[in-house]
Order: structure tokens, then sequence, then C-alpha cells
């Protein structure tokens, strides 16, 4: 069913390949229903030609060949594309992709996964996103285990996101162990910060993931709600540089020149590993103010040294080369 699903994300009507395995060739010439086999396969696959016309009359055609039934029911995947200029209703798409009877793609991947996909992996299925401790460190990971350290360690802590938790590794088994710890407020940034001034002034130590576009959603709750108050809450911003999201309604590349003139909000940039678990840290457990941090973007650099910087004393330099 795994591989089943993330094969439908390729909408199947026309130009259909149909395969239970692999490839090879076998049919005299002509018909749309070619059958692959020989070569020491296993199982056969099947290939299915292009058709160009209206959902009805494709319909009315391919119930007429009763192969094309039987290589779907003996199939375990298949995969294809479909030209929607004829603009389907969703339940012809779902009939010509053979989903099974008042199932919708809603039904077959999570909430999630049917709203924000990502890379995935052919074998599995399984969507290539960092999990802590399955891959390969970034600044995604280290936040992530950051996070679910600081809750498991601090009931104090709260982990705040609006709509988005997949962009910050937060998966449903993470949210799950944190539990009330964890609070989605749904697609409202503004009540994200609001609410995280709220929790800071009230001896909490929450701390708002959101993405830096989206942040921008949010100047009055950041000026007014939280930094005039002076309330310690911590926010990490990410996708934040030009690395990340280049289409114009996903820019990452406003954060700085909008947050760093909110007075009382300490804005800080890590360049590697160390400092941003050290910022985490700080800005995490000081109370004096209100604290962003943009995780980087880039690959992950490791200086392999303890950053021992007291960012309690602000607006200070370091020369790292002259």
């Amino acid at each position: 069913m795994q591989k089943f699903n993330q094969l439908f994300l390729a909408f199947l009507t026309i130009a259909t390949f149909i395969t239970c395995t692999s490839t090879a060739k076998q049919r005299p010439e002509g018909g749309w229903l070619w059958k692959i086999s020989g070569n020491g396969l296993s199982h056969p696959s099947y290939l299915f030609g292009t058709y160009h016309g209206t959902y009805d009359i494709l319909y009315q055609y391919t119930d007429s060949i009763p192969e094309l039934h039987q290589a779907f029911n003996a199939c375990s995947q298949f995969a294809g594309e479909s030209e929607t200029t004829s603009k389907p209703t969703p339940a012809q798409v779902g009939a010509a992709i053979k989903l099974p009877k008042d199932t919708t793609y809603a039904d077959l991947l999570n909430k999630e996964d049917f709203h924000f996909g990502a890379p995935f992996d052919i074998e599995t299925g399984e969507f290539k996103r960092n999990k802590s401790g399955q891959k390969d460190e970034d600044y995604s990971s280290i936040t992530l285990d950051f996070l679910i350290n600081s809750v498991k360690n601090d009931k104090t802590v709260a982990v705040l996101t609006a709509g988005t938790p997949g962009d910050f590794e937060l998966s449903k088994e993470v949210r799950e162990k944190m539990g009330k710890q964890y609070i989605d407020v749904g697609i409202a940034e503004e009540h994200a910060v609001a609410m995280s001034s709220g929790l800071a002034k009230n001896g909490a130590k929450p701390v708002f993931c959101v993405c830096s576009s989206f942040i921008q959603r949010t100047y009055d709750q950041l000026s007014q709600d939280l930094c005039l108050n002076n309330n310690p809450a911590l926010i990490l911003v990410y996708y934040a540089s030009v690395y990340r999201a280049n289409d114009v309604t996903h820019l990452g590349i406003f954060d700085i020149p909008m947050i760093s003139n909110i007075p009382n909000l300490v804005y800080l940039a890590p360049t590697n590993k160390e400092e941003h678990l050290k910022m985490m840290e700080w800005g995490l457990n000081q109370n004096e103010h209100p604290v962003a941090i943009r995780v980087p973007a880039l690959d992950l650099v490791s200086t392999g040294e303890e950053d021992k910087t007291d960012y309690s004393i602000l607006n200070k330099y370091k020369v790292t080369k002259k």
C-alpha cells in the first residue's frame, strides 16, 4: 500500500505505465496494452499506450479491454501522467487512477504529507525528511535534538508552530512525545507570537519555530505584544537566506531588515554548529530579552571547539580574520 500511495502522486490516466516488477518486451504489432516479461523476470510488467481524448470516451474504451483490468488487478504499483486541461472532477481522476471506491488522496496520505510533499525513497515510499538519529547531522537535526531534549528535561519549555510542523522535522511521533508541551496554533503566526509572549510573561520558556517568509505576517505582535513587554520568548527562524525558497511568496531575505529594527529584540545569526547550540541554550534560559535565532540554511559547519561567547553582552563583534 505504501508504494501504491506514493506512486499515485503522478496522476494516472494517459501514457500509463503499469508495473509489477521490471522491464523486457513481448507483444506483436498493434494494441495499447503491452506485456513485458522474460529475461529472468519473476513477474510481468505492462505498458499502456497514450490516449488523447475526453474522460468519458477513455472509460468506454478501457472498459472494453479485459486484459487491462486483469493487469491492474495483478499489479502492486503503477504510475502515469494526465493532462488535466479538460478539468476533470476529483471523482473522475480517482476513477481513472483506479483508487478504491470512496477513497481520496487525503485518505492515502496523512494530512501533512497531502499538504506538503517532499522527495521520497522510491523503495519504501518514505519522505526523505530529517529525523533525529536517522540521518547525517544538519542544522535542522541538531535543532530538533535540542528541542526534544529541552522539552524532556524542562517542563516549562513549550514548542510552538503555526500549521507547518513538517518544516521543522516535528513529526507526528515527536509531537506526541512532547505532549502538551507542543502547541500548534494553525496558520496564525500572529497568535503564536502573542501566545509566546504570554507564556514567557508567566514563567514558561516558549520556542516558536517559524519560516522566514511567514514571520512577516506578525510584525505587530512582534513589536507590540512581545517586544514592548520585553518578554523572553525564543523564536527560531528557518529558511532564512537566498539559498532556500526563491519564489515570490516564500522569499527568506526580509527577516533581517524587519526583525533587527524592533527595539528589545535580539536577533542572532550563527555561523556554525557550536554557535547555534550555544545561542539556543542562552536564548532559551535567559530572561532579559526576546531572542530570535536565524537557523543556518546551508550545510552544517563545525569548528570542533566549544563556543565560549557570553551572548548576554550585546552589540559586540569579533574579528575572525584580518
